[in-house]
């Protein structure tokens, strides 16, 4: 068919329609700009899931990864039904779930850095925090000190622990190194790589007594050797600070969360806090990203990310329902928002134009920030898709992270389970290991983590005070 400029071409009907005005036509009306603009990007959509789905199929036949990956012949199971794009999460099995379900699958238990012996871990919680990098992994068992060990894996990628310095033998447990750093009631911890820079936040109540502190501690771990072989020495950090800045609140207030900057910004991380978000320079000079009028403020903030492929636009969610996107190109920042259905607690910048956002009452939801602008109808900044397999009823602090690699985002659940949804059809995708993962509280901390001459990242999840890790491949031995 042409393309015919200001008409749009209705396949079913084989005709062409005059495209009108959004703020003239019907609300519904298939030929307002809105409606074809929306159409032609989900046609796109579908069109890129085809690719991909083409690409696993292509990949697939020249690797021979059923054998290995997809166990039970899921995949060629999927590949055979033929379905069509389930909306808002439900129906049949699309092409787009081909990808995520193989890798879902196909996960493993890889084995367990349990920081506690197997007798004390009965009753225990669930770890608040912990970050994993390279050949390294930092946790916290009280909220308040860093400990820290490192990882290495055998050739079916499970864990191991090195050498036992006396037998040589592999040595059965891992052997944790504590960092000289006070913490109280730690929140998250990061790492920003262009600086090798370690970032913790705490959520110890910030007083006006103690005007200028703020709950944001960063060290540098010490390192020898030249990269790549560079080796972190843990437990050897002499120094670190607690960063500090004055703040307009009349009450107190804290941190929740820290989100390194990518290597492009000139800035080291933003901070969500309970009086809003904060920007840090990679000098440490610090700035609140707030006019002065605090009624136009984001409050209680639990997450914030860049945009992807551009840094100077962050998007952020709280206690308010809703998704703040901020310019901080312009003197003043603009802010603009959009409503959620509910307040919320973990969001992701997934490509250019789209975010992932998850919060209370049961609602995760993808939307295209494209239709966000002014011009933009209450229709255009509903989200694009669903995910009604998501469960949190009432719990800010809860495991998620997204694996874009993969197509899935992986999510603590309220009954103490840990599922897996694609981000192209927003289904539930099964995956036999996770399934075992059963605790009594919500899971608080896991993440998506690549180490050292892996090919794809690794889901790591804090069950009890054990660090779990699943990986693509073969079952565990």
């Amino acid at each position: 068919m042409l393309e015919i400029p200001g008409y749009d071409y209705d396949a079913a009907k084989k005709k062409y329609f005059k495209i009108e005005k959004s703020h003239t036509a019907p609300s519904e009306a298939s030929w307002s700009a809105d409606s074809v603009k929306r159409r032609r990007l989900d046609d796109a959509s579908r069109e890129e899931a085809q690719r991909r789905a083409d690409l696993v199929r292509r990949h697939v036949k020249r690797h021979g990864l059923g054998k290995d990956i997809v166990r039970g012949g899921l995949l060629s199971r999927e590949m055979d039904r033929g379905a069509g794009p389930a909306e808002d999460g439900r129906g049949r099995m699309a092409d787009g779930d081909i990808g995520c379900a193989a890798w879902a699958d196909g996960v493993a238990d890889k084995g367990e850095i349990p920081f506690v012996p197997s007798f004390a871990r009965l009753r225990s919680a669930n770890l608040s925090c912990f970050w994993v990098g390279g050949d390294v992994a930092y946790a916290t068992l009280d909220e308040e000190t860093l400990v820290g060990t490192y990882l290495s894996t055998d050739e079916n990628n499970r864990i191991t622990f090195g050498k036992d310095p006396f037998t040589g033998e592999p040595s059965r447990t891992p052997q944790f190194r504590a960092e000289m750093i006070r913490c109280p009631q730690m929140s998250s911890i990061t790492y920003h790589e262009p600086t090798h820079r370690m970032l913790l936040t705490s959520r110890e109540s910030t007083s006006r007594e103690s005007y200028h502190s703020c709950g944001l501690y960063s060290f540098s771990p010490p390192v020898e050797g030249e990269a790549p072989d560079q080796r972190w020495l843990l437990g050897e950090t002499n120094e670190y600070q607690q960063l500090s800045i004055g703040h307009r609140c009349r009450d107190a207030w804290l941190v929740h969360t820290c989100t390194p900057a990518p290597a492009s910004s000139d800035l080291l991380c933003v901070v969500g806090t309970s009086a809003g978000m904060l920007s840090v320079r990679t000098d440490d000079a610090m700035t609140w990203i707030a006019p002065e009028d605090r009624r136009r403020l984001p409050q209680e903030i639990f997450d914030v990310d860049f945009q992807q492929s551009n840094h100077n636009v962050l998007l952020a969610g709280g206690r308010r329902p809703r998704l703040w996107i901020t310019d901080l190109r312009t003197p003043e920042p603009e802010r603009t928002c959009i409503r959620h259905a509910s307040s919320i607690a973990h969001l992701r910048s997934i490509n250019p134009h789209q975010v992932l956002v998850a919060g209370l009452e049961n609602t995760m939801s993808l939307y295209d920030m494209r239709f966000f602008g002014e011009q933009s109808n209450g229709n255009g900044r509903r989200p694009l898709l669903s995910f009604p397999g998501y469960k949190n009823a009432a719990h800010f602090h809860t495991g998620w992270d997204v694996c874009t690699e993969a197509g899935v985002a992986a999510a603590a659940q309220d009954d103490g389970t840990v599922k897996l949804f694609s981000l192209e059809t927003g289904r539930t995708v099964r995956s036999p290991a996770l399934d075992k993962i059963r605790t009594d509280t919500p899971v608080r901390a896991l993440m998506f983590s690549t180490m050292g001459g892996e090919r794809m990242p690794s889901l790591w999840v804090g069950e009890g005070q054990a660090l779990r890790k699943f990986s693509l491949g073969g079952a565990a031995l």
